[in-house]
């Protein structure tokens, strides 16, 4: 367990990025982090919430090494991606002493970062691919990337010919 501070001179606004700001309390907050070992590591830090004077926003400063409403540290996050790569869900969550649940989302936020919205602009060559699922649920429209090989679109549906 690591208790770590923030520089105070270095607060602003998370909103507006002013330093006109007034202090308004703290609060700790643990995350975890990268074990040493088969040992658990977390860093509790106070994290002061401001009110800016220029905007009137009241809120919690910005953490440099972990995201908004996360409870671990990116160094974390890219182990567990890390790790995935080579075992499965249950192993990491196991090796690392997490829930399965945890594991799989860090995975899940990745993948929705990395494809979520894919460039149309550097499309040139593409894959049309139509599959029967059967009477009840019908026609699968997917659209591929030749050339990077990602999935562009997936649609319920037959694509019209005309």
């Amino acid at each position: 367990m690591f208790a770590i501070q923030a520089d105070h001179w270095r607060l602003r606004c998370p909103v507006c990025k002013s330093r006109e700001i007034h202090c308004r309390g703290k609060l700790v907050r643990r995350f975890r982090t990268v074990p040493v070992g088969q040992k658990a590591v977390y860093i509790d830090l106070p994290v002061q919430r401001v009110e800016c004077t220029r905007c009137q926003a009241v809120r919690q400063v910005k953490i440099q090494f972990a995201d908004e409403h996360k409870r671990y540290t990116r160094s974390f996050e890219r182990l567990v991606l890390d790790l995935s790569r080579h075992m499965t869900i249950q192993a990491v969550a196991r090796h690392l002493g997490v829930s399965w649940d945890l594991v799989k989302g860090i995975q899940k936020d990745n993948l929705n970062k990395r494809y979520r919205l894919p460039k149309l602009a550097k499309i040139k060559r593409i894959a049309l691919d139509e599959i029967y699922q059967g009477k009840k649920l019908g026609y699968l429209t997917i659209v591929l990337d030749l050339q990077r090989g990602a999935v562009i679109f997936v649609g319920n549906g037959k694509v019209p010919m005309h």
